[in-house]
């Protein structure tokens, strides 16, 4: 047995359950797959299950022509082909457990995280089995970064918040040049600007007009893109990671104004989300100073309490932040007790994004993002930083962050 199942098994003792059961249907639980190190393009149509206990050996049931994705996993291997086959099998080797674990969460509430279907929870059940959501373990495995992925990330971060601001230098250059820009041709130059530096992103980045920033996911197209004119509000929000196997995102969102002098309205709006960023930010540096756990939802309260004391909760209608690995929106714990009420603990070695934002209708839409890197020392890094404190006026004289 391989070191990988045995900090499995660690994971799972710890944990106090009694196994944990990782199951697949075509490719259904992504999660899974990366824990147990499956080929992501191998050919699987068939389901299949791994069961790691606290104690004793793992096993791996597969159907009978289809062995080959699970061939890697040097454990103890059970063959099944017709339905009953199965079912008897998998009661068999679950007998031993009253308690395991899987992707699953109670009442949905954690969807990110919720990968096994509700048959197979019912089918467990009905062995008289209870069966718990494995999010907590899940984190180790899946969300963990590697000292080099930190590196790289912190390096990546620098790289797009050079870009972000290169961008709004050629929103500047264009509207002294010829009056306008629209916000596609940013898109187009932020997108270049990536494929110069060798980075990578899995979506085009958001560049959007006040008006338009009040969708907090709009973004221009070749079709559909606003012109950036003087004296308006503009929103970048872009992502990216470098172009290279396990290279991990970096996520930034800052806003500029299209004149010398921001607005009054706009200026004291930013400060509101500003201060939400700055106290869920300073709530997770006391915490870990004082090797105090937090948890996600912890963090959004942090965030969102500011911002509704100011008035403007209503105008604040999504979570707090996000996990950030290899994927923008990885699977550990979210910043949030909003859309979902996240008890997850953040882990060191991991990274997330803050990111508050305040949304008026067909009027204005503000977002302000950083992201935060835990290392493994437990030391909190912003591979981004400055970050924003003001909007930036960007028509003004020397204007800078």
């Amino acid at each position: 047995m391989n070191a990988l199942f045995s900090e499995l098994q660690r994971s799972v003792a710890t944990n106090n359950i009694d196994a944990w059961v990782l199951y697949d249907m075509r490719h259904s639980n992504e999660l899974a797959w990366n824990i147990l190190q499956l080929e992501p393009n191998a050919h699987c149509t068939r389901r299949w299950m791994v069961i790691v206990p606290a104690k004793g050996r793992p096993v791996k049931i597969t159907h009978r022509m289809e062995q080959n994705p699970l061939a890697h996993l040097d454990i103890h291997a059970v063959v099944y082909d017709t339905r009953d086959s199965w079912e008897r099998i998998v009661q068999e080797h679950l007998a031993p457990f009253t308690q395991v674990a899987m992707e699953y969460s109670p009442m949905g509430r954690l969807p990110v995280i919720s990968k096994v279907d509700a048959g197979i929870v019912e089918l467990i059940r009905s062995f008289g089995v209870e069966v718990v959501s494995s999010a907590d373990m899940l984190q180790e495995f899946t969300s963990v970064l590697s000292e080099d992925q930190i590196a790289g990330a912190c390096v990546a971060a620098g790289q797009l918040r050079e870009t972000v601001m290169d961008a709004f230098g050629f929103i500047r250059k264009s509207i002294e040049r010829k009056g306008r820009v629209s916000e596609y041709d940013v898109q187009s130059f932020i997108m270049s600007e990536f494929q110069r530096k060798g980075l990578t992103t899995d979506a085009a980045p958001i560049v959007a007009i006040g008006p338009n920033a009040a969708s907090p996911h709009y973004a221009p197209t070749r079709l559909v893109s606003s012109d950036i004119e003087p004296e308006m509000v503009v929103l970048i929000d872009a992502w990216c990671r470098h172009d290279a196997p396990g290279s991990v995102f970096a996520d930034i969102t800052w806003v500029g104004y299209t004149g010398e002098v921001v607005p009054d309205d706009v200026e004291s709006s930013f400060a509101i989300i500003r201060r939400g960023r700055d106290e869920a930010l300073q709530l997770v540096r006391d915490r870990f100073a004082s090797a105090t756990p937090v948890s996600g939802f912890e963090v959004d309260r942090a965030c969102r309490g500011v911002i509704d004391a100011s008035g403007m909760g209503h105008a604040f209608i999504h979570r707090t932040g996000h996990n950030i690995t290899t994927q923008v929106h990885g699977p550990g714990a979210n910043m949030d007790d909003f859309e979902t009420h996240d008890t997850r603990r953040i882990l060191p070695g991991t990274s997330f994004s803050i990111e508050p934002g305040m949304y008026i209708p067909d009027v204005l839409g503000l977002r302000t993002e950083i992201d935060v890197i835990i290392t493994h020392d437990q030391q909190v890094l912003v591979p981004s930083e400055p970050i924003q404190q003001r909007v930036l006026p960007l028509m003004s004289q020397g204007w800078s962050v």
